[in-house]
């Protein structure tokens, strides 16, 4: 009965955000007037007065967003939040592989394509985050403003939650639409929303003024976050929610591509310290899945059901071979054959086994080498067997603070130096115990470049290659299994791998055109 009360909850957020954000395709998408017939913000303020469940349910919507098919302005199957910029980026990144594009469906990345201002990827991209970031506005509004949180209660919650959200919108986009923060902290980049209740158009904010906003919401979020526990329905604890360490993770994220290492490396650490989640132990690696919210290194995730499953517009969908998906159908996203060349020389590293058989034989057949098998999968194992796309997402996972903690410290070098291997081994010994025993003699260039493999490696298909890309500056050769571009190398300032302000928003907006 719980779980309904809460789904009938969350389905009154998304309702309540698809009339408030949703708005025609010849509109400019940050149009603030709402259209006939839709919620306005004073409305919404009388009727958490008398219902709070509203705000609950809007703030519950905010994240629900973040799988949902169409939130880019799309009916298109590679057009579901997170997880469809998730695989964007890491395809843009050359380590997920297309050595086949049967449907369509993320052709635009696999061409270097996505990222012009007329591509439709470019415009789904900045929707998506404008919706986020819109949403959040929105409960900022009911509450009385985003510069002064609530003392107490649940509102402080949704207060410190929304921060979170709107501080991770704004950190996607201002490193999807950059190339680097130190190269480019003076240039405009984005315009900054505050609240839904001016019809004023924004300018562009410096990139470094976007940052600086960025941190100031998760600091906000952190403070307003302290303490707080996340219910748990049917077994299930609602990862799906911010809590206090997720919000500390982003930020670590943020100093991290900003370049203040010793701060991200702080974060990461103070997340690790909680102890609320750990590691995925080697044991593990190939049993798990990464299908289930609950498992012990997940962060933050989130639990797919049949009420909110958008079926072959998921993850799933675009991934899985025992789930019925476009890669069961011909369509596969493989790990890069270079890539999986490096990982193959790493004898002991158990994650090879993620994208082969177990007996160590190769799976697949010639020039389809590198499905992730035994990473990402259905538990009833049987091709394209699973029908119900009822597997869960994952946002966050622990192992990302162990990697930023250990690259934060390894690049401050001097005496942190052994503070990034010490972190670095506890994690790498749960993957690799070669490597785990040669890290004491590394010196900081070697251990900078074992993390940056581990990147590659650990996160692979989870949406981090770009921005790891980006950030150790790095020229890669896209392998044989790349349809488009075999044997290219593409280097991180790539024009191609930095988006652009879609058309259609600078159209509406001139005050958006650089």
């Amino acid at each position: 009965m719980k779980k309904r009360i809460l789904y009938n909850i969350v389905c009154a957020g998304v309702v309540m955000l698809s009339t408030t954000a949703l708005v025609g395709c010849g509109d400019s998408f940050l149009e603030k007037e709402p259209n006939g017939g839709v919620i306005s913000n004073e409305q919404m303020q009388e009727l958490a007065v008398w219902n709070p469940y509203i705000l609950l349910g809007q703030n519950y919507g905010i994240t629900f967003k973040s799988l949902l098919q169409g939130t880019g302005g799309t009916t298109q199957h590679d057009d579901f939040g997170q997880k469809s910029v998730d695989l964007t980026t890491d395809i843009l990144s050359g380590d997920i592989a297309m050595p086949a594009n049967n449907y369509g469906w993320f052709r635009d990345a696999a061409q270097l394509l996505a990222t012009k201002t007329t591509d439709n990827r470019a415009y789904m991209v900045w929707r998506y985050y404008y919706q986020i970031i819109k949403a959040a506005n929105s409960v900022f509004d009911v509450i009385g403003g985003d510069e002064s949180a609530p003392e107490d209660g649940e509102n402080r919650i949704y207060y410190g939650q929304a921060k979170a959200n709107r501080a991770y919108a704004y950190f996607n986009l201002i490193t999807l639409h950059t190339k680097s923060y130190a190269i480019e902290k003076g240039n405009k980049a984005l315009p900054i929303y505050r609240s839904q209740l001016t019809t004023e158009n924004k300018g562009l904010s410096t990139v470094e003024e976007v940052f600086r906003f960025i941190i100031g919401d998760l600091e906000d979020a952190i403070t307003c976050l302290k303490g707080y526990s996340r219910p748990i329905s049917s077994g299930k604890e609602f990862k799906f929610e911010v809590n206090e360490n997720v919000a500390k993770g982003i930020l670590a994220y943020v100093y991290l591509t900003m370049g203040e290492n010793a701060k991200a490396a702080q974060y990461a650490q103070d997340v690790i310290n909680t102890e609320e989640f750990a590691l995925l132990p080697k044991t593990e690696l190939i049993s798990n899945g990464f299908n289930n919210v609950n498992s012990q290194n997940w962060m933050w995730g989130i639990d797919l059901n049949k009420d909110n499953t958008m079926g072959l517009a998921t993850f799933w969908g675009q991934m899985d071979l025992f789930t019925y998906s476009y890669a069961a159908a011909g369509d596969p996203k493989l790990i890069d054959d270079n890539l999986a060349s490096e990982l193959m020389a790493h004898e002991k590293d158990m994650r090879y086994y993620w994208f082969c058989d177990l007996d160590g034989s190769v799976f697949g057949e010639a020039g389809f080498y590198g499905y992730p098998i035994n990473k990402f999968y259905d538990a009833g194992r049987e091709p394209m067997g699973d029908r119900q796309w009822e597997n869960d997402e994952v946002f966050m996972r622990v192992e990302e603070m162990y990697l930023i903690a250990a690259e934060g410290y390894a690049r401050v070098g001097g005496e942190d130096l052994d503070a990034a291997k010490e972190i670095f081994t506890a994690f790498i010994e749960q993957r690799d115990g070669e490597v785990a025993a040669a890290v004491s003699d590394m010196s900081q260039d070697e251990l900078l470049e074992a993390i940056y493999y581990n990147w590659r490696i650990e996160m692979w298909g989870e949406g981090k290659a770009l921005l790891t890309m980006k950030r150790f500056q790095k020229t890669v050769t896209l392998g044989q299994s790349n349809k488009y571009h075999p044997n290219e190398q593409l280097s991180w300032d790539d024009e191609r791998l930095t988006f652009t302000i879609p058309q259609r928003e600078t159209s509406n907006n001139p005050l958006l055109e650089k």
